[in-house]
């Protein structure tokens, strides 16, 4: 096993090459470049479960799973001196990092096997294919970084290629907007990313993990310097508000929605939108020593995201569309757990969700491509019958979304709400320190509800369009067979860390080998059995709610029903429906106004710079030519007048030349005489 520890850089390595070979020979390969994708991740995915049975096998000092804070491997060099100080470039795996590898590549091994058939006879497959992979490798490098700055190289790389998948079709104007609208609001954050990044290394002269665990405590006990990495770690977070797609910037994620289904599935299960998470779980040596403030800051932004997130989800009609705004949801979830302190749980919803929502955007996709590519909710209906495979993923990924007992949400989402229960931060006053459990436990019944409605109104009830309906059928064993292997993890990674049933198994330590893997020294969370039993109860109580709600209202009540109460509910129902204006807001004060500002830039640019440029052109001009007349009429006059002189008496004097001894003698005495005659007339 110490053979994939020592070589794990070949996890990043691996996608790279393949990304390369594919753009490269995409002429060649054509349909084709899906063999070596699917082939290269399948063994990134095994040399991954390697590392990862590498690290558990290590045990600590006490004899335990060792601390996430000790890597258990590490490679780095020497790359850049900055005046005195070194720049070190390099890998490393932990716990955390150990658990994120497969969880990446097993989710993009069946991404890439489900596109082979999803894609297939789409005319870009080797593009798609080959930014695909760079995107795995940009997030491969990301967990793999032992340090903030390559971290960012990671960060932009994805960024990048999420712009590529995005706008995939980018003949369409949809995919075009989605594509700029997202790489473009993820800027927003980056630019605050990258300022905070240049103030952590001026306080620390450090960006390696290492360091910054070695520097920071003993940095923040300087009170001007703890609120300078207060400042950084805020501005860091911002680039988390951005690529997890948090308010305010959590716009562009639905428009993402446009490129292919698959680069849906992976941008937001397993690597860009979980790469903000993974940000500041990974920076928490900054986040967990600087003013108490800064995570009072991230929870409230997380628990405010998930809420307003879900209860936007609960009136969307496009099927991605549920999914994208569930994704913001969730990822405000994790956002809050880490704010809260709950690093471990929030970790673990990481990687639960990163299974089930993986799973749900490729059920969505089959379902569309059995639908005749509609996405829209209100046209389906019954689909069960027709598409079984699909139609039993799904429900393992709902009730695992939705909180349902036993399934892998259920257990990660309990741990998060238990440490917003017993969260407590000098920050916040008294009165707010339950408002992150009230907003989460609200966010577990809307969840609940708009899956339910999701998943009634697509697989139950009667169809909706009989010509679709009929039409329907089974997607390819390509598209089903990924399907089915993430239904596993989907439902059943959950296990691996459940305190509340360990207290009835104490022998079984699997059932909390994730509190133990991924533990950080400090950041223990008591909870006693009782209050553990409470939050189950009061969690499953609300999924419960919320399932039974979301039948109720689409199996039982009839629709005139419902539009009569939409009526008496106009406002509140426009206001969610219409996403609450932000993007129309955005719209007015971003777009116009920077467009009114750009045509008044515009117009000053024409009618007053070029005014004056053309102006000073047009004097220029007359005053060359009034130069030019003068120096044609007067000075070359002058000039022009000497010479004809000049010429004149050489003409003159060139007649007197004539070579005659005779001729000069009378010239000589005429001018002899004409001399003694003026001398007596002058006298």
């Amino acid at each position: 096993m110490d053979f994939f520890l020592n070589t794990a850089w070949v996890i990043a390595a691996l996608p790279l090459a393949v990304s390369a070979l594919i753009a490269m020979f995409a002429g060649v390969l054509r349909d084709r470049a899906w063999i070596p994708g699917t082939i290269g991740m399948l063994i990134t995915f095994l040399w991954s479960v390697g590392v990862l049975a590498a690290v558990i096998a290590q045990p600590s000092a006490a004899g335990d799973v060792m601390f996430n804070t000790v890597p258990a491997w590490k490679a780095s060099f020497h790359w850049a001196d900055f005046g005195p100080y070194e720049m070190h470039m390099g890998f490393q795996v932990d716990n955390l990092t150990a658990l994120m590898l497969p969880m990446i590549t097993l989710v993009s091994f069946a991404v890439q096997l489900y596109s082979s058939a999803y894609m297939h006879g789409d005319k870009r497959i080797p593009r798609f294919y080959s930014a695909l992979n760079l995107f795995t490798m940009g997030m491969l490098v990301l967990v793999l970084a032992d340090n903030l700055f390559l971290l960012l190289v990671a960060w932009e790389i994805m960024g990048l290629c999420s712009y590529l998948l995005i706008g995939h079709w980018y003949e369409q104007a949809w995919p075009r907007y989605g594509q700029i609208k997202a790489f473009l609001t993820t800027r927003v954050g980056d630019i605050g990313m990258m300022v905070g990044i240049f103030i952590v290394f001026f306080a620390a002269r450090d960006l390696t993990w290492a360091g910054l665990a070695e520097k920071v405590p003993a940095l923040v006990q300087d009170p001007a310097m703890a609120g300078l990495l207060a400042l950084g770690a805020f501005l860091i977070f911002t680039g988390a508000i951005g690529k997890s797609a948090q308010f305010p910037l959590h716009t562009w994620l639905p428009d993402a929605m446009a490129g292919p289904t698959p680069g849906s599935a992976i941008i937001h299960a397993a690597t860009m939108v979980a790469a903000g998470v993974y940000l500041v779980g990974r920076a928490f040596m900054i986040y967990g020593n600087v003013p108490a403030w800064v995570l009072a800051v991230v929870a409230f932004v997380g628990a405010f995201t998930s809420l307003f997130a879900a209860s936007i989800a609960t009136l969307r009609w496009d099927i991605k569309e549920v999914l994208a705004y569930s994704t913001i949801s969730q990822l405000g979830y994790m956002i809050m757990a880490i704010g809260l302190g709950g690093w471990t749980s929030g970790n673990f919803h990481l990687l639960t969700h990163a299974f089930f929502k993986a799973l749900l955007f490729l059920a969505a996709g089959s379902v569309i491509h059995a639908h005749h590519h509609n996405q829209l909710l209100h046209k389906m209906g019954g689909l069960r019958k027709k598409i079984p495979i699909t139609f039993w993923t799904w429900m393992v990924g709902y009730a695992a979304l939705a909180g349902v007992p036993g399934f892998s949400g259920f257990f990660s989402k309990d741990g998060l709400l238990a440490d917003a229960w017993v969260w407590s931060n000098p920050a916040v006053p008294a009165w707010a320190l339950k408002l992150p459990f009230i907003m989460a436990l609200t966010t577990a019944f809307l969840t609940a509800y708009y899956m339910t409605r999701a998943t009634y109104l697509a697989f139950f009830g009667q169809p909706r369009d009989a010509e679709l309906y009929e039409q329907a059928h089974e997607s390819p064993r390509a598209m089903t067979i990924p399907l089915v292997i993430l239904a596993v993890p989907a439902a059943l990674f959950g296990w691996l860390g459940t305190p509340l049933f360990h207290h009835f198994a104490p022998s079984a330590d699997w059932m909390v080998f994730i509190q133990n893997f991924l533990h950080l020294p400090g950041l223990d969370h008591h909870v006693d059995f009782s209050t553990e039993v409470m939050i189950t109860g009061m969690a499953t109580a609300a999924g419960l709610l919320g399932i039974f709600l979301g039948w109720y209202m689409y199996a039982v009540v009839r629709p005139e029903t419902r539009a009569s109460w939409i009526a008496r509910l106009k406002p509140v129902y426009t206001l969610i429906r219409n996403k609450y204006y932000v993007d129309e807001f955005y719209d007015l004060v971003a777009i116009r106004t920077t467009q009114a500002v750009s045509r008044a830039v515009n117009w000053f640019d024409i009618n007053v710079v070029d005014g004056l440029v053309n102006l000073t052109g047009t004097i220029s001009v007359y005053a060359s030519e009034a130069a030019a007349w003068f120096d044609k009429h007067v000075v070359d006059a002058l000039v022009t007048m000497w010479a004809d002189i000049a010429r004149g008496l050489g003409a003159f004097f060139r007649r007197l030349s004539t070579g005659y001894v005779q001729q000069y003698m009378f010239t000589f005495l005429v001018m002899l005489v004409a001399s003694v005659v003026l001398v007596q007339v002058i006298r």
